[in-house]
């Protein structure tokens, strides 16, 4: 009995405790002007469910708390429901932005964020770098973060796949097109 009681006590303990920070990170090169894929990267974030196979729709929203923007956040519906990526930083000089996932984080984890960032390499090449935070939570999220880790691996693969195939094709992506016929 008292070593189930300790199993117990420990159980809810790590449960309380327990978190780790999955990192994700892609590097992808474009075959495009840094200003075309700023536009749509930076001023058209709000569209992304025009290239994205992830999202079936995607809208401003918010009160706006950053210069230059009239929106907060980019509300997206996606196959796990709704979601709002709200803006941390959105930088249109240095090309970078940030932001942090406000609402439709899955229950086991404490926080979700993005930071994307363009580098000119050419007048017609420009080099992506896109990072992704997910910080775990109770022991559940803690166990679950290796299936956790290969599902947003496999999702940050996919969506740098299909902004470079929009950009360079001006046509979203296969995934993208086979999203949209199965949701009709």
């Amino acid at each position: 009995l008292d070593g189930i009681l300790i199993t117990a006590v420990v159980l809810v303990l790590l449960h309380f405790v327990a978190s780790r920070e999955l990192h994700f990170k892609e590097e992808v090169m474009i075959e495009k002007n840094i200003d075309e894929v700023w536009e749509v990267l930076g001023n058209q974030f709000t569209e992304a469910n025009i290239w994205a196979s992830n999202f079936k729709y995607s809208k401003p929203g918010g009160e706006p708390k950053l210069p230059g923007l009239d929106y907060l956040h980019r509300e997206t519906m996606t196959e796990n429901g709704e979601n709002f990526q709200e803006l941390d930083e959105f930088d249109p000089d240095n090309y970078k932005l940030s932001y942090h996932v406000s609402k439709g984080v899955p229950g086991i984890a404490k926080s979700a964020l993005g930071d994307w960032s363009l580098s000119k390499l050419s007048n017609e090449q420009t080099r992506l770098n896109v990072h992704f935070i997910l910080e775990t939570k109770g022991l559940l999220g803690f166990v679950m973060s290796p299936i956790i880790s290969r599902k947003i691996s496999n999702a940050s693969t996919e969506i740098t796949e299909e902004l470079k195939y929009y950009l360079e094709s001006g046509k979203p992506h296969l995934r993208k097109l086979e999203s949209k016929k199965n949701n009709n």
